[in-house]
Order: structure tokens, then C-alpha cells, then sequence
């Protein structure tokens, strides 16, 4: 990775329904919002200050054009890594009245991995300047394992999952109805291998997916990469069936 990345803008594409996706070139990571009348929900917020700031500057823009309002009602983190949920404080800082979502254990996560996701951050090339005055912010509001959260966002709406442990042991994704759009975190990746770690769940992750797979969506964007079909899923499924027996390998 080359830190020059650093330096380009996200651009927000819309996918319809009131739904836009970033790719953050470091780490070809997505973020998503889901907008409405009210406002928006945020899904996943990038690995530091600066990175974030230019997410919600460029999606005020793409809201502004729009006719929508550009003001977050709410942050999902799909999981505790650092590129998906060390953005949180920024958010907060802009729009302080705005909810935090998150697995249930996801606060516990990060209380014993959060430092050790900030060091990971720099080991994949992240600023260390930028990565050591993030102020590392958990989640308030809470998802249950197998319980779905229903977001009213104003004329659009997010429904929050939590499917099982894969990736992470606090995996959540976010369905999109009215778009037909899964948002699947890292349970779903299409810009490299699914990537295992210490934190990882082998052996549950296959029946995770298939849960993914029950559901009625039929386009995903993954954490990291294009947007995805459900044949590409299934896919993903048949290799981390194959892996489930495997040590993890810190990917």
C-alpha cells in the first residue's frame, strides 16, 4: 500500500432508494449511508479523522444535490476493525446527537483489541500520526445475535442484523429493503480472500453465510470491493466451509 492513497477523495455512488456507497481507496473499503427525509445512517467509518471528514464532506455534497438532508442519525459499525469503526469520533464530533450501533459485544472488543487495531492500522500503512490521536469510540446501542433493529430514517429505512460469528465474533450487516442491497461488512469480501485473524470464528463462519444467503437481497456490497451477487457469496461460502477446520492465519 501506498500512502499517496491517502490523499485521494472517496467518491459516493448511489445505488438508488436512498442508498450511496464510497470506496476509500486505502484498503478499497466501502462505506455506505442510507438517506432519507430525516437524515442519514452511516455504515461502517473509516480508520481516522481526516479520512472520515472527507466521507462527510463529499457526502454532504452528493446529499446537498440531492435535495436530502446532511445531517447522521445514526453510525453502524459492522464489526470492531480499526477501517470500519475508528471513524466513529468524528462523526460524534459533527453530529453529537447522533446513535452508535453495534454488536453487543462489540464494546468488550474493543476494550481488549482496540490498541492492538491501531497498531494494525500502521502495519497496513495508515498515517501513524493520524492513527495515534484517534480517540477510539464504542458503540451505545446495542444488537443482539439473531435479532434484527429497524432504523426509520425518514422514508427509507436500515435494518440491522447480527447473523453469527465469522469474521469477527461481532459481525453485523444492514439490509437496505427498498434498494435490494445487503451491506455485509467483512463476512463478504470481493477484493481479496475472506481474511482470517485472531479475533476469527472458522468454524462458525460458514453457517453465518448461509444465514446471509436466506435473506431476501440480491446485490451485496462487501467490505472491501465491487458489489457482489449471491452466486458470489455462495462461493464464499463453499471456501469458508473448506477452511473452517483451519488455525487461523492473521490475514
Amino acid at each position: 500500500m501506498v500512502h499517496a492513497e491517502h490523499d485521494e477523495s472517496p467518491s459516493w455512488r448511489s445505488f438508488g432508494a436512498g442508498l450511496y456507497v464510497a470506496r476509500v481507496p486505502a484498503l478499497a473499503l466501502n462505506v455506505a449511508a442510507v438517506a432519507g427525509r430525516a437524515g442519514f445512517v452511516l455504515v461502517d467509518t473509516g480508520s481516522y479523522e481526516r479520512e472520515t471528514a472527507a466521507l462527510l464532506d463529499g457526502l454532504a455534497a452528493v446529499l446537498e444535490r440531492d435535495g436530502l438532508p446532511a445531517r447522521a442519525l445514526a453510525v453502524v459499525n459492522t464489526h470492531g476493525h480499526f477501517d470500519h469503526c475508528y471513524g466513529n469520533a468524528e462523526v460524534l464530533r459533527r453530529f453529537p446527537d447522533a446513535d452508535v450501533w453495534g454488536h453487543t459485544g462489540l464494546p468488550a472488543y474493543l476494550a481488549r483489541w482496540g490498541e492492538e487495531g491501531r497498531a494494525d492500522a500502521v502495519r497496513f500503512g495508515m498515517p501513524a500520526e493520524d492513527m495515534a490521536a484517534v480517540r477510539i469510540v464504542a458503540p451505545t446501542h446495542l444488537v443482539d445475535a439473531g435479532r434484527e433493529v429497524r432504523l426509520d430514517i425518514g422514508g427509507a429505512e436500515a435494518l440491522l442484523y447480527a447473523p453469527g460469528r465469522g469474521h469477527t465474533g461481532c459481525d453485523v450487516v444492514v439490509r437496505v429493503p427498498e434498494a435490494g442491497v445487503l451491506l455485509a461488512g467483512d463476512l463478504v469480501e470481493e477484493s481479496a480472500p475472506p481474511s482470517y485473524g485472531p479475533d476469527s470464528f472458522p468454524a462458525e463462519w460458514p453457517g453465518t453465510l448461509a444465514h446471509l444467503l436466506e435473506l431476501p437481497e440480491s446485490v451485496v456490497v462487501p467490505g472491501h470491493g465491487e458489489p457482489v451477487d449471491r452466486e458470489f457469496v455462495l462461493g464464499q461460502w463453499e471456501y469458508v466451509k473448506a477452511r473452517r477446520g483451519d488455525p487461523v492465519d492473521g490475514g
